[in-house]
């Protein structure tokens, strides 16, 4: 049935991103919207982090670019009053994501509370992006909302889609974290290397990123590297996974030459490495300022993903497969999972 799934999901990816590619030319950009999904029915498995959604909009290019009136004048001047002194001369542009994570332990047919794994938790959320994108270069600064329990109704969509697609039913809701109201901030940079002289749709280029995130249901930092290699590369940075800061600004395609609408056909390989430094994870610390259950975390984490990335006129697609380490003390699987990317330019 997971399998069955797994081709489901795939069919449908491909059959959106022809539809879209159709659909959208000739049109005047109002801006990106990406498609944001990563779950480890791809992997075939079940358990830890099991499923993430995010929904992003991105605006074209603020001040006297094409995203000049598609946002309201209070979002506009907020951009402007947050851009750094050092950013005045590159590209602002705004995104606002709407998401969802769930995890849950390995075990979800067992209805008791299983102190030795990791606790049932669901995040819902919603995320303000500020960013400043120059040729090789790009920061984002992000504020984040979001409700974290009962009330982000994670466990009544996976139990909900477990009933679906007749998978394994989770039993152990019950035991999952308290409500609790979630505050961040999120800062990212990015940086890009291409060979000389390649401004955009070369072979291959290098793109890093290092930021971190203040908030009670994350703290922590994280940097990683990115290799692409293939034919005409998007002008973007890089193949981002779902999280805070970055994931929304890796849409933004610099020179957007997408917007002629032609069929400028390009395709990549990539591997990425991300580490992650972790002071808090709520999802394993447990609730801030309630008791719950709880595991001891692991301070430093791993992420190798690689995949491949589709681009044609208006439409951006990547599939990766993500391998992660060990999150927490005595953790008996290290996760596996799948990420699924889909950009269209509007």
């Amino acid at each position: 049935m997971r399998k069955q799934a797994t081709a489901i999901w795939t069919a449908w990816a491909a059959l959106l991103f022809l539809r879209c590619a159709a659909w959208t030319e000739g049109r005047k950009p109002a801006g990106t919207f990406g498609l944001f999904v990563e779950n480890d029915v791809f992997a075939l498995s079940d358990g830890g982090y099991t499923n993430g959604v995010k929904l992003v909009w991105v605006s074209p290019g603020l001040g006297d670019g094409p995203g000049k009136g598609r946002v309201p004048r209070w979002l506009d001047a907020m951009s402007r009053t947050l851009t750094p002194s050092r950013t005045l001369d590159r590209r602002r542009f705004v995104s606002v994501a709407f998401g969802q994570s769930i995890f849950t332990p390995e075990d979800i047919l067992r209805k008791d509370l299983i102190r030795n794994d990791r606790p049932y938790a669901g995040y819902s959320y919603a995320a303000l992006g500020f960013h400043w994108a120059a040729q090789s270069s790009m920061e984002s600064f992000e504020l984040d909302i979001g409700i974290v329990g009962p009330r982000s109704f994670a466990g009544d969509i996976q139990k909900f889609l477990h009933r679906v697609f007749h998978w394994s039913y989770p039993e152990g809701w019950a035991n999952q974290l308290r409500d609790e109201l979630a505050l961040g901030i999120a800062y990212d940079h990015k940086w890009k290397v291409r060979p000389a002289g390649k401004t955009g749709g070369g072979n291959w280029d290098l793109v890093t990123h290092a930021g971190g995130m203040v908030s009670n249901v994350f703290t922590g930092a994280s940097g990683g590297i990115e290799f692409r290699l293939g034919r005409r590369l998007p002008d973007d940075f890089g193949t981002a996974l779902i999280g805070p800061g970055g994931d929304s600004a890796s849409l933004f395609e610099g020179t957007e030459p997408r917007l002629t609408g032609r069929g400028h056909f390009g395709f990549h390989v990539f591997v990425a490495l991300e580490g992650h430094a972790v002071a808090r994870d709520i999802f394993l610390d447990g609730n801030t300022f309630r008791r719950s259950h709880r595991v001891d975390k692991l301070p430093f984490t791993i992420d190798i993903a690689a995949g491949i990335a589709l681009r044609h006129r208006r439409l951006k697609a990547s599939l990766a497969y993500v391998y992660q380490t060990k999150r927490f003390k005595g953790q008996e699987l290290k996760p596996l999972l799948g990420s699924l990317n889909i950009a269209v330019l509007f």
